[in-house]
């Protein structure tokens, strides 16, 4: 009787973890998301979606770092983006004439080289995460 108890509870307990285990996957990313303590923020955040086609994508870095943007590998152009300089941010909204003019819809991926602005740009890191557009 001892000897089944034992087995009961081990199956018990094993099917609780896997039961658990399969809660913690998520299915609707690729698990890349590659950050650093320079960036405080990521738009849309990684993971998250993005209802309107056109919404801008962007990074918000710490004071002294800056960057440039790709998106899904494509670099972003420095007449397309919209800097706000006093608050070390850069933005790409698609549109008219822009390297996207709309985002595809499904998982997108976005990487910003950043590097500190008295710095050369062949110092570069790499921040990196992914979306999805509705």
């Amino acid at each position: 009787m001892d000897r089944r108890r034992v087995v009961i509870t081990l199956i018990l307990g094993l099917a609780a973890f896997g039961f658990i285990y399969a809660f913690t996957l998520r299915g609707d990313t690729d698990g890349t998301v590659v950050t650093h303590s320079a960036v405080e923020f990521l738009f849309p955040q990684p993971g998250a979606p993005l209802e309107v086609r056109q919404a801008e994508v962007g990074v918000d870095l710490q004071p002294g770092w800056t960057g440039v943007l790709q998106i899904a590998g494509v670099e972003i152009p420095e007449d397309q983006l919209r800097r706000v300089d006093a608050q070390n941010q850069f933005f790409f909204q698609p549109g008219d004439g822009k390297e996207f003019e709309e985002f595809p819809a499904g998982q997108l991926c976005a990487t910003a080289l950043i590097w500190p602005q008295n710095e050369d740009r062949d110092v570069a890191e790499t921040v990196r995460w992914c979306f999805r557009v509705a």
